[in-house]
Order: C-alpha cells, then sequence, then structure tokens
C-alpha cells in the first residue's frame, strides 16, 4: 500500500461508489443494503474509493465477500492488504471462522490460506446468506479460513 493509500471501515457515503466498483468487478450487489451484519472496509488512494473487502457475520462464522480492486490498482498487494485487515478485525471480534464463495479468485485466496472445502460442510446459517442461496453459482468455488483463535484450539484438542 502507497504512502497516500488506507483502509478504514466502510460508511454509508460510500455506498455509490461500493456498488460502481464491484458491479464493475462483476460481483453480486442485490443485498448489499438489505444484509444483516454485513461490514465493509474500503480503500482509499487519492482521495478515491480504489478497493473493498466485505463481511457478512453470522455469530463464530462469517462470509468474506465483496472484495474488489480497481483494475487500474491491481497487482500491487492491495487485495491482499484488503482481506489482512478484514481478518484481524473479524479475529479481534470473534470470529473463528471465514467461508467464501469464488468463481475468479481461488488462487488469490488460497495465496492467503484459505483451503477448498465442500459446500455440503458449511454452517447451515451461512448457507441461508442469499449469496450462498442465490447470488452465487452452485459452480462457485467454496473455500475457508479457520482464524488464528479457532486453529489454537483445534491443536489443543
Amino acid at each position: 500500500m502507497s504512502s497516500q493509500s488506507t483502509i478504514r471501515r466502510g460508511q454509508d457515503a460510500d455506498l455509490a461508489a461500493v456498488l460502481a466498483l464491484l458491479q464493475g468487478a462483476g460481483l453480486p450487489t442485490a443485498d448489499l443494503t438489505s444484509a444483516a451484519g454485513l461490514h465493509m472496509w474500503v480503500l482509499l488512494a487519492e482521495e478515491s474509493l480504489i478497493g473493498v473487502v466485505g463481511m457478512e457475520r453470522f455469530g463464530a462464522r462469517a462470509l468474506l465477500r465483496s472484495l474488489a480492486v480497481a483494475p487500474s490498482y491491481r497487482q500491487r498487494g492491495m487485495g491482499h492488504q484488503l482481506v489482512a485487515r478484514l481478518e484481524r478485525e473479524a479475529q479481534a471480534d470473534g470470529v473463528e471462522q471465514l467461508v467464501l464463495l469464488t468463481e475468479t479468485a481461488e488462487k488469490f485466496f488460497s495465496a492467503s490460506g484459505y483451503e477448498v472445502i465442500d459446500r455440503r460442510h458449511v454452517a447451515e446459517e451461512i448457507k441461508q446468506s442469499a449469496e450462498f442461496r442465490s447470488l452465487c453459482p452452485a459452480s462457485a468455488v467454496c473455500m475457508s479460513k479457520l482464524l488464528a483463535s479457532q486453529r489454537a484450539r483445534m491443536s489443543r484438542g
């Protein structure tokens, strides 16, 4: 991230720019204003919104969604920085597992420690989200990452 770029929590005033960025990336936006427990982080550079990542929370689990970086800013590590920020804040807030669906970014998320899982093993509350029920096609790859607090408990037995 350059010295002129910052990541912060998304605000209502960011919605139009977030929608435009997500739509430009071909990502679902139909439920962005209605999804309960949806949190967004935005990346700003030169006073423009150039990146976004979202998390829809379901108790100790959450659905990572809506990661996009403006085309002219890609391949600079900004997507990884957005995901890392979301993961840190999610873990600090008690989220133990992140789940996502992707049609195009399996390699990107694998590099960040996410593993492909069978959709049948996803928690029922996440399966009830609009993203799982209707917004993402059945062909999308399902991936998951356990955050540090959950990994520590599992390694202790």
